[in-house]
């Protein structure tokens, strides 16, 4: 594994352990497109959760959103291991950045940390995060 690929295991084996033994189930070449996904949704996840200050939650997003649009310019990001191996997987695979976008525009909501106003508020959430997660790692695997 190189260098942020362990990074990205070690990040999802300490923050996102279930998630991590599915990975390790999987074939060596699938986990390499399966653990900067999941370090990434990691990262933006906690995010809002990193400190009892809003704009700490609100200046690591942004990170994650220059990232990604440095990302959709052709200009990775050299700002963190988990955004080498980003790159490297949305180069290889083609994976639609949009998707990613969203992850983070839905976790800029978590900051607030206000409920839900309805069901219909937190299905269209666990969509954008989780949804988009999974239709990310299918797409990295292969899938249409």
């Amino acid at each position: 594994m190189s260098v942020p690929l362990n990074v990205c295991a070690d990040l999802v084996k300490k923050g996102d352990p279930d998630r991590f033994l599915t990975v390790m189930a999987a074939p060596p070449a699938a986990r390499a497109r399966l653990l900067p996904l999941y370090a990434f949704n990691l990262e933006i996840a906690r995010a809002p959760w990193a400190s009892g200050e809003p704009l700490i939650g609100q200046m690591r997003l942004q990170f994650w959103r220059d990232v990604v649009e440095g990302l959709r310019a052709g200009r990775p990001s050299a700002g963190s291991e988990v955004a080498l191996a980003l790159a490297d997987l949305v180069a290889a695979r083609g994976l639609d950045t949009r998707l990613l976008e969203e992850m983070i525009t839905a976790r800029q909501w978590d900051i607030a940390r206000d409920p839900f106003v309805d069901d219909a508020a937190l299905m269209r959430h666990i969509d954008r995060t989780a949804g988009n997660l999974m239709v990310l790692a299918a797409s990295a695997l292969g899938a249409d």
